[in-house]
C-alpha cells in the first residue's frame, strides 16, 4: 500500500485519504495537509527541535531536547479513531519537511475531543493553523464528535487570536484564571468557514501515488 512518502502503512490501519488537501505555493511548490504516518517521527522531531523557545514551550512545555523519532513514536503512530493527527508538509530541496502538526484525542467520558496545534515559526501567520484546524473539524464531524476543546495559558496571545477568529468560546478555567478553556462545535466552525475559499483537493497524481488500496 503506497503512501505519500512512498513507504508502507500497516494493513490494519485505515488511512483516511479523504483528509488530504493541497495548497499550491509559488515556483511549483505545494503544501500538503495529510494524516500522519508512522515514519513521520523523524520529520516531527526536526520541526520540534527547530521551534523557537516560546513556540516550543506553548505546545511542549515539558519537552526534552533534542527530540528524537523514538521519543515521538506516540505522535507518529496513531489509530485515526481515538487519536487523530494531521501534519502539513512541504518539499524542500527534494526532501519532505513537516511545518505544522494538529491532532485531537477523544475523551471517552463525554465524547468531546481535546486538540493541539503547533506551526513552525517560519510558517506562522500564513493561515496554516486555521487550515489544519479546519481539517480536524471535518474529521470530528465525520466521527460524531460534538465539541472540540483545548486548554491554554491566558498569555498565549497568538493562539487566543486564532481561536477568536474561528468562533471558539473562550472562558477562564473555573479552577485557575491563568488558564483559558476554549471550545467549539465542529459543525458551527465549519459553517463559519464555509464562505471562504476551500483548499484544493488532491490532484490526480496524489491519488495515484496513494493507491486505491488505502481505505478512506
Amino acid at each position: 500500500m503506497p503512501t505519500p512518502a512512498g513507504q508502507q502503512v500497516p494493513c490494519a490501519w485505515h488511512y483516511p485519504t479523504s483528509l488530504i488537501e493541497v495548497r499550491p505555493l509559488l515556483k511549483d511548490r505545494r503544501l500538503m495537509l495529510r494524516p500522519v504516518l508512522p515514519q513521520d517521527g523523524e520529520l516531527l522531531a526536526c520541526m520540534i527541535n527547530a521551534l523557537s523557545e516560546p513556540s516550543r514551550l506553548r505546545r511542549f512545555p515539558n519537552a526534552q531536547l533534542p527530540a528524537s523519532a523514538d521519543a515521538l513514536r506516540g505522535m507518529s503512530c496513531v489509530d485515526f479513531v481515538e487519536h487523530l493527527a494531521l501534519v502539513v508538509t512541504v518539499q524542500d530541496q527534494g526532501s519532505e519537511c513537516v511545518v505544522a502538526d494538529a491532532r485531537y484525542r477523544i475523551d471517552e467520558r463525554d465524547g468531546s475531543a481535546e486538540f493541539a496545534i503547533v506551526v513552525d515559526d517560519a510558517w506562522q501567520r500564513q493561515g496554516i493553523a486555521t487550515w489544519a484546524l479546519q481539517g480536524l473539524s471535518r474529521a470530528a464531524i465525520a466521527a460524531g464528535i460534538q465539541r472540540l476543546r483545548c486548554y491554554l495559558p491566558a498569555d498565549n496571545a497568538p493562539m487566543l487570536a486564532l481561536l477568536g477568529r474561528c468562533q471558539f468560546r473562550c472562558t477562564n478555567d473555573s479552577s485557575d484564571v491563568a488558564i483559558i478553556h476554549a471550545e467549539v462545535q465542529p459543525n458551527a466552525f465549519n459553517a463559519h468557514r464555509a464562505s471562504r475559499q476551500e483548499p484544493k483537493r488532491p490532484a490526480g497524481w496524489i491519488q495515484r501515488l496513494l493507491g486505491s488500496t488505502l481505505t478512506p
